[in-house]
C-alpha cells in the first residue's frame, strides 16, 4: 500500500468534509439559489457557534442523542429476543413475521399521532415510536444470521453432545453477531430519525423540535447548522455500534483478518 492511499484512509474523514463543504461553497458562489435559502459555510458556522455559545443547542443534542441511544439498546435487545424466539418455535416466528411485514413499511411519522392519541407527550411517546419502528432491522438480521449459521459449526457442537439451547447460546448466537451487528447498524439510524420526527411533531424539547421552530422562522443557516449535527449525531451512533461490535466480535474480525 503506497502512502498516497494510507494518507488518505488515515484522514479520510477530514477530506471527505473538506469535499463536501467546498462543494457546497461552489454551488453557493454560482448564485442558483437565493442566499437567504442556501447560505454559505461561514453563515452557517457563524449561526451554529451563536446556537453553541448560548447553550441551547447542547442541552437539544443530549436529550435527543440520549433518546436515540436508548431507543436503540431497547429495540436492539427486543430485536435479538424476537429473533431468538422466532429461532426456537416456527409458530411464534410465523406470527412475529407477519406483525413484521405489516408494520415495518410505515415510516415513524405515521406513528406519532396514534402514539399521541394513545400515551400523550413524553418520555412514553418517544419510547413507543423509536422502539417500534427500529426493533426489525435486528430481528431481521438476527433471524437470517441464526438461520445461516454452518451447518459445520452446529454438527461439531452435537458430537460434543452439546443439547438444542447449548448449540443456540454457545456456537449459533456468537456466530451470528457479525451479522445481527449489522442489522443494529441500520437501527442506529432509524432510531435518530424516529427521534427527529417524533421532536417535529409533537415534541417540545430537543433538535427536532429547534429545527422545527428554526424553520417557522425562517433562520435557514440555524436549520442547516442543526441539520449538519444530526448528521454528526448519527456517525457518532454508528461509532458507538462499530466499538461495541468490535468488543463482542473480535474473534470475527481476527479471523477475517487472517483470511485477506
Amino acid at each position: 500500500m503506497n502512502s498516497a492511499v494510507v494518507l488518505a484512509e488515515r484522514f479520510r474523514v477530514p477530506l471527505c468534509l473538506a469535499l463536501v463543504f467546498g462543494v457546497w461553497q461552489g454551488v453557493h458562489g454560482l448564485a442558483i439559489v437565493p442566499d437567504k435559502f442556501f447560505p454559505s459555510i461561514p453563515a452557517i458556522l457563524a449561526a451554529f457557534w451563536q446556537m453553541l455559545t448560548d447553550g441551547s443547542v447542547l442541552v437539544a443534542w443530549t436529550t435527543t442523542f440520549l433518546r436515540a441511544l436508548i431507543g436503540l439498546v431497547v429495540a436492539a435487545t427486543l430485536g435479538v429476543a424476537l429473533a431468538i424466539l422466532s429461532d426456537l418455535s416456527p409458530v411464534l416466528s410465523r406470527g412475529i413475521r407477519y406483525v413484521s411485514d405489516v408494520l415495518q413499511p410505515i415510516p415513524p411519522a405515521a406513528f406519532v399521532p396514534m402514539a399521541v392519541f394513545m400515551l400523550g407527550l413524553g418520555v412514553k411517546l418517544y419510547a413507543f415510536v423509536i422502539v417500534l419502528v427500529t426493533v426489525w432491522p435486528t430481528y431481521l438480521n438476527g433471524v437470517a444470521a441464526l438461520q445461516s449459521v454452518s451447518p459445520v459449526q452446529v454438527n461439531t457442537g452435537r458430537m460434543f453432545g452439546l443439547s438444542r439451547s447449548q448449540l443456540l447460546w454457545q456456537i449459533r448466537l456468537p456466530a451470528a453477531l457479525p451479522q445481527i451487528f449489522t442489522g443494529i447498524r441500520y437501527a442506529a439510524t432509524i432510531s435518530l430519525i424516529a427521534v427527529i420526527v417524533s421532536e417535529m411533531l409533537a415534541g417540545r424539547d430537543g433538535i427536532g423540535f429547534m429545527i422545527y421552530k428554526k424553520v417557522n422562522a425562517l433562520r435557514t443557516p440555524e436549520v442547516f447548522g442543526l441539520m449538519f449535527l444530526v448528521a454528526f449525531s448519527g456517525s457518532a451512533l454508528n461509532a458507538l455500534v462499530a466499538v461495541l461490535r468490535r468488543s463482542m466480535t473480535a474473534w470475527h474480525m481476527g479471523m477475517m483478518e487472517r483470511r485477506e
